[in-house]
């Protein structure tokens, strides 16, 4: 497929492989189960799928504990599959996006093997290894970014050193200041690329870089596991500028194949994350502060202003509701007692509305589209080291699950009679429906895929913007609370309601004064069109 900016008006669709679909019968997910549910995506109306990692792993961190960068899983397919996949995927019109997992190996990778047999290996330096500290124990302070793991350390009694491993023990960070690493992981880079692959979702980009001398963390920020925005001291092992040296490589890589990148970079200050994308590095990042947000109007205004006040003017992040990292719209906004309770469909439906309507790169989790819950483990039956089996459930398909014709190897969500594509396909009413009218509305609408935003003032409780390109004036109003509201248009302008969230609001033509939005309604009003 060509390559060019064709990410700025992209629709990204995030694939666990492993829950996704499964062609064999075994429970878990594969890369051909993914190719036979094209179709779907196809109907949807995505523009790119992004796998989540395929790749063999002993699966200490569920894919992100990569043995081998340049195969596939016999658990999940072939490199035949997935070229077969790339293919098909690219006859619909349909990016692939890997995942780059470059922070860290497996325990298990032959470079580790090679660089943990002894202190004089050549692959020692592969690796950070550090003597013990002077009275004993580990190096420094440096912390696992799970709790459940301790400290950033783990000692090898063979060599009587220390390897560090941001993660699990089961995941040592690479050394990104050893020339012969980043040359191999370029190789790693353009293995995929020349396979067709259309780029990648990079893994903890922010943190590739540790300080070279090992200090300890300040105490201000000793006890963080993740990163920490403070106004005078910078974590040692997190966000240290010389990253980007190393992301402006892959960029060099990237733009040669028409590649993109999409950065996971869990940075709290706005400053910080918007150095990473735009510019020569790469082309977006999530903005994980959008996912952290309460339900609430004034605190998703103050975290999308904030990072396009500090962006450049041309770069785009990338908007998600949810991951496999992060609980599911539904499940997190539909918590609670009293009049928040069961409201959780309702709220998914006013979110779908904002993730697609944003500047920005929207991203959809499978099976956000249809509203999909958690699923409930049975005591003892958690896989995940940090709590993200919920999340996981395998695709809901059919009443009965339709992800495969054995045993998952995790419970379907809870709600899985109810909530699948089988039971939304064919109904207007349904959250699957309006997804795929916001992706075709999206794609027909210059102002929604590229024009500019201005934040509106608006009541207490509603969120609205105004998308522009051109003489197309695109508003957006969004009401979270449960009452309805009363929203003064700018300018007095009639319009055109173009969508609503609520399947009993049909589109169709408005007076100027006032707009009314029901309680937990979304709306997309073609403004100043008769």
């Amino acid at each position: 497929m060509a390559g060019g900016a064709w990410w700025r008006d992209a629709v990204l669709y995030q694939v666990y492989p492993r829950s996704f679909a499964d062609s064999g019968g075994d429970g878990v997910g594969d890369l051909r189960g993914v190719l036979e549910r094209l179709d779907h995506l196809e109907w949807l109306g995505v523009d790119a799928v992004w796998l989540s990692p395929f790749y063999p792993s002993p699966q200490a961190d569920f894919g992100y504990d990569i043995s081998d960068y340049e195969s596939v899983a016999p658990e999940h397919g072939t490199l035949a599959d997935f070229d077969e996949l790339v293919e098909q995927a690219h006859r619909r019109g349909i990016r692939v996006v890997l995942d780059l997992v470059m922070n860290h190996t497996s325990d298990e990778h032959p470079w580790f093997t090679a660089s943990r047999s002894g202190r004089d290996d050549p692959k020692r330096d592969w690796y950070l290894w550090a003597d013990p500290a002077p009275g004993g124990g580990p190096p420094n302070n440096w912390l696992s970014a799970f709790e459940r793991c301790g400290p950033a350390w783990t000692l090898d009694e063979a060599t009587g050193q220390y390897y560090l491993h941001s993660f699990t023990p089961g995941q040592p960070d690479l050394n990104w200041r050893n020339d012969e690493v980043r040359d191999a992981m370029r190789a790693v880079w353009r293995f995929w690329l020349e396979r067709g692959a259309d780029g990648f979702r990079v893994d903890v980009a922010h943190r590739l870089l540790k300080d070279p001398l090992l200090r300890d963390n300040d105490v201000e920020v000793a006890s963080a596991r993740r990163h920490v925005s403070h106004p005078s001291v910078r974590q040692r092992n997190i966000d240290l500028p010389e990253v980007h040296d190393v992301l402006r490589d892959l960029r060099s890589v990237l733009d040669e194949h028409g590649a993109f990148a999409l950065g996971e970079v869990p940075i709290s200050d706005d400053a910080r994350l918007a150095a990473y994308f735009g510019g020569d590095g790469m082309q977006t990042a999530f903005h994980v502060a959008f996912w952290e947000q309460p339900w609430d109007a004034a605190a998703f205004r103050r975290c999308v202003e904030g990072l396009a006040r500090a962006a450049r003017p041309d770069a785009l992040a990338t908007y998600a509701l949810a991951t496999h990292d992060i609980p599911r719209t539904a499940e997190r906004y539909g918590a609670g007692s009293g009049e928040d309770a069961g409201i959780g469909a309702a709220r998914a439906r006013v979110a779908a509305v904002l993730a697609l309507t944003l500047r920005g790169v929207p991203c959809v989790y499978y099976g956000e589209e249809i509203g999909m819950g958690h699923a409930v483990l049975p005591p003892g039956g958690e896989h995940d080291v940090d709590g993200r089996d919920g999340q996981r459930a395998p695709m809901s398909w059919t009443a009965d699950g339709g992800f495969t014709t054995g045993t998952p190897w995790l419970p379907h969500a809870r709600d899985v009679a109810e909530v699948n594509v089988a039971a939304q396909r064919g109904d207007p009413r349904s959250l699957l429906a309006l997804y795929r009218s916001l992706i075709a509305l999206r794609k027909e609408s210059k102002a929604l895929r590229e024009g500019t935003q201005r934040l509106l003032d608006a009541p207490e409780g509603v969120f609205a913007y105004l998308r522009e390109a051109g003489p197309e004036r695109v508003l957006v109003a969004l009401n979270l609370t449960g009452e309805l509201v009363r929203f003064a248009v700018p300018g007095g302008a009639a319009g055109v309601v173009a969508l609503s969230s609520d399947p009993d609001r049909p589109a169709g033509s408005f007076s100027p004064d006032p707009l009314l939005l029901g309680a937990l309604e979304g709306r997309v009003v073609r403004v100043g069109q008769p």
